[in-house]
């Protein structure tokens, strides 16, 4: 073969689309090579930029002289490393609760949406949609109100009150219940299509066998369902941890502040650190990144395994 005739082959497969393609192999790489830059260079920008020294930083340079952890020493081990050390216990805190109490509350819900049959199943499900087009900036002030007061259960529209909670403000357990308000919807909404993707000839064949239906549940639907409660988990945690809306409305004290506030703190009125925000910027991002690395088949599990179907 010669090269004339290797050339054009090799012209052909990279410029040319087969008909299950849309665009060439050159363009596509190409298009995932310039991806993978503009998602890949703020991260590394962050890195690098928490390995300086002050001086570096704020004469723009993009890579350092010297590397050095100073910054993570300043972080750790000067006068605020206690706030900022509680402020990572108190992220894991509330994002780990968060989870819990949303996948524990969601499975059950999701579970009775997608097998049982009762009146008005597809109203509740659209229901819980609308809640989540419902922007989070609409229910600060009620949520404000509640943590103030002290959340509040009885019966409605009567004087009967079962029990009532302290001022819930200034503690993480304000950001939980406040979490949980839209998490719990987008749990519910997403695992809704995993259940309904279960065959219900299993669970048929299993109550044929004898097995009832919360031991058909643990023993059967839930195992199968699991990329896409894993996918739901992940996702939960990741938006409490991440959140700062809510987090910055409800806490005013280091004993309840999370990991982005405590960043964002370090922006002075007259002053800004770039070298702690940059250093405190790349330890709360680790754990996202790492849950990507490491879970990302069970992410992509979830989303192709769900879709909600009628």
């Amino acid at each position: 073969m010669s090269n004339t005739t290797l050339r054009r082959g090799i012209g052909r497969r990279l410029f040319r689309a087969k008909p299950t393609e849309l665009i060439p192999p050159f363009y596509l790489w190409i298009g995932l090579a310039l991806l993978c830059v503009f998602t890949l260079a703020p991260f590394a920008n962050l890195v690098l930029s928490s390995l300086m020294e002050k001086q570096e930083l704020l004469s723009g340079h993009l890579f350092p002289k010297k590397f050095t952890l100073i910054n993570y020493r300043q972080l750790f081990g000067g006068p605020g490393a206690l706030d900022f050390v509680s402020a990572i216990r108190n992220s894991v805190v509330v994002a780990a609760v968060t989870t819990a109490f949303t996948i524990l509350i969601g499975v059950f819900a999701s579970y009775a949406l997608a097998r049982i049959k009762f009146r008005f199943r597809s109203t509740a499900l659209f229901a819980i949609l609308a809640m989540q087009l419902l922007p989070t900036i609409s229910i600060v002030v009620p949520l404000y109100m509640m943590m103030r007061d002290g959340v509040t259960v009885g019966i409605p529209f009567t004087d009967i009150v079962w029990f009532r909670t302290p001022p819930l403000l200034n503690t993480v357990w304000a950001l939980i219940v406040s979490y949980i308000t839209f998490s719990l919807p987008f749990a519910v909404w997403m695992m809704t299509g995993y259940f309904k993707n279960v065959p219900k000839e299993m669970e048929e064949a299993a109550f044929v066998d004898g097995s009832g239906r919360f031991r058909t549940m643990f023993t059967i639907v839930f195992p199968l369902a699991m990329p896409g409660i894993a996918a739901t988990s992940i996702f939960t945690f990741l938006t409490a941890w991440d959140e700062f809306m809510f987090a910055s409305s409800f806490t005013q004290t280091y004993a309840s502040k999370t990991l982005p506030i405590a960043v964002s703190e370090f922006v002075g009125k007259h002053s800004l650190d770039w070298g702690l925000m940059t250093a405190a910027g790349f330890i709360a991002s680790l754990p996202p990144v790492l849950i990507s690395l490491f879970l990302y088949r069970y992410i992509v599990g979830g989303l192709t395994a769900g879709g909600v179907k009628g």
